[in-house]
């Protein structure tokens, strides 16, 4: 079993290449999804400006909020179903899902987070609708037929959740036993000095989420990673903006994660 989380970056700017090279994958995969920018985009167009949240470490996370959480779902099922349906014209049985369908993944609301305002200065703030997985059926993930999972969550009141969707292929990989997982990117794998760091142990990765030059999501990615990787998981983050992008990240390129080199 392999999963592959297809990052928001490649989804907006073009995703064409991933779907044609995802039929040879098609009995062995389960994909995740992202999409913030087109969450971005669609917030604008109705008059309400994104929020992000900053967490001690340098983290990130989106606020949502009720009607950001509308206009999530809203994105989040376009892009399932473009995907799907593009992988339908090339003759693959897939089937888009939220987390919420079959209740595939459950995921407990974050209440109260703890974040860092404007002045530096730790305080609590109300957690909207964000979740933190608790539970994936695997059994409904496993293929046939190849399913298209978008980053959203059921609660245990039956409240839809957004979830990270680096933290969702984490999870999914772990629950079903996976031996990789690829997380599909705009950039080439984690860049530091200028070059591509190509191979990395979980205790590396720890250490380099502390480095000036890592920002953004690549830390989350990395600290993800390094936790897949002494679970047995072998990560790559690799550019999903070129030719056949899965066989390019399972043959070397990108950066891979691994528990011992």
């Amino acid at each position: 079993m392999i999963v592959i989380k297809v990052g928001g970056s490649v989804v907006c700017k073009d995703v064409s290449k991933v779907i044609q090279n995802l039929p040879k994958y098609a009995d062995r995969a389960i994909i995740v999804h992202g999409g913030g920018c087109l969450v971005n985009e669609m917030l604008k167009r109705l008059g309400i400006e994104p929020k992000f949240l900053t967490h001690p470490g340098g983290l990130t996370s989106r606020y949502t909020d009720l009607e950001t959480l509308k206009v999530f779902v809203m994105a989040m099922s376009w892009i399932n179903k473009q995907i799907v349906a593009s992988l339908h014209a090339l003759g693959v049985e897939a089937l888009g899902l939220t987390g919420a369908d079959l209740g595939v993944v459950r995921a407990k609301r974050k209440e109260k987070v703890l974040i860092v305002d404007e002045r530096g200065r730790q305080r609590v703030v109300d957690g909207g609708y964000v979740g933190r997985v608790v539970h994936i059926a695997a059994d409904r993930l496993k293929p046939p037929p190849l399913k298209v999972l978008s980053p959203i969550a059921v609660s245990e009141k039956g409240e839809l959740l957004n979830v990270d969707g680096d933290q969702l292929a984490f999870d999914v990989a772990k629950a079903v036993g996976a031996r990789q997982l690829v997380l599909l990117s705009d950039v080439d794998g984690l860049i530091i000095g200028g070059r591509v760091v190509p191979r990395l142990t979980a205790e590396e990765a720890e250490e380099l989420v502390k480095s000036e030059e890592v920002r953004g999501g690549m830390k989350r990615k990395l600290l993800m990673a390094a936790e897949a990787a002494k679970s047995g998981i072998e990560v790559v983050i690799s550019n999903g903006l070129v030719e056949n992008p899965i066989d390019v990240a399972l043959n070397g390129s990108g950066t891979h994660i691994v528990k011992n080199l």
